[in-house]
């Protein structure tokens, strides 16, 4: 699966988890469950944007280095 496949996945996956969390707090049910699956999947979308950064970073690198020799 690509990293934006992906990415929209947990979007989605995490607007449908904001929406059943909301409707039970209107409701007062208690939403637990709901909570962990959201912190988890929000660190999923943040990790992937972690991988993202690291590796255009670490290809910057290696581009100015090799740009370095070649100057």
């Amino acid at each position: 699966m690509s990293k934006i496949i992906l990415e929209k996945n947990i979007k989605s996956e995490l607007q449908k988890i904001n929406d059943i969390i909301d409707l039970k707090i209107i409701r007062g049910l208690p939403y637990k469950r709901e909570s962990l699956r959201h912190r988890f999947l929000l660190y999923r979308l943040g990790d992937l944007h972690r991988m993202s950064k690291f590796h255009s970073n670490w290809l910057q690198r290696s581009v100015n280095i090799v740009a370095t020799f070649l100057l």
